[in-house]
């Protein structure tokens, strides 16, 4: 947002606003859940690894096409708006004060999706079909970087649920679900964002071509 944001510092201040609060706000998101692992880690009594480090990660997403990023992070913030409803808000045995967490980060990305969609389209505004192409074929490079990231993190928890439970799973058992885990990861950070309607019209906005790509790929996420 901030490398978005800088070129049009002389220019539209309103826009500029719009993207400076976007990335004042993430800023607080990754504080946010920052606060939430360090207190998780503090009272679970398992070690949970995760993937990373973060900037490792960043660094890998950043060096593609700005419109392929923000393809993912517009993708990323309609997941949201998908897991909160589907999987968070009516379910009355979650903790209260972690579902108050994920319902505040909620209601900001809804904005962030609106202004984030705005930014797709500005990006992609006066690109020919091959630029298009380019963008899409880096928004995949990075989808793909990503899923590599969850079957790791899928790895991972099995290894925090021997943990927690004091034995080692059978070869067959483990390899069974770490294969569901890793599906349903993958439907959660990834499919549900790329079938989401508005990120659909946005794909399509830009190009039928673009929109036809991801729902070919989209199945193998769900």
């Amino acid at each position: 947002m901030l490398d978005h944001a800088r070129p049009q510092l002389n220019g539209d201040d309103h826009r500029v606003r719009a993207l400076l609060n976007f990335a004042g706000e993430e800023a607080k998101h990754i504080h946010l859940f920052k606060r939430f692992h360090a207190l998780f880690a503090g009272s679970f009594g398992t070690p949970c690894a995760v993937i990373g480090p973060p900037e490792t990660i960043a660094a890998e997403v950043l060096r593609h096409d700005p419109l392929a990023i923000a393809l993912v992070i517009l993708m990323i913030e309609w997941m949201t708006q998908t897991h909160y409803v589907g999987s968070v808000k009516d379910d009355g045995d979650l903790d209260p004060l972690f579902k108050s967490l994920l319902r505040h980060h909620w209601i900001e990305e809804a904005q962030h999706a609106k202004l984030d969609t705005l930014m797709v389209e500005a990006l992609a505004e006066g690109r020919d079909e091959a630029g298009i192409e380019a963008a899409i074929d880096g928004f995949l490079e990075i989808g793909m970087f990503l899923d590599a990231g969850l079957k790791q993190q899928a790895a991972f928890n099995l290894d925090a649920f021997e943990a927690a439970i004091g034995r080692t799973l059978s070869e067959a058992d483990r390899a069974e679900l770490e294969t569901q885990q890793h599906q349903a990861l993958r439907w959660t950070y990834i499919g549900s964002g790329m079938v989401h309607p508005k990120f659909v019209a946005s794909l399509a906005a830009m190009s039928p071509d673009a929109r036809d790509r991801i729902a070919e790929v989209a199945p193998a996420f769900g």
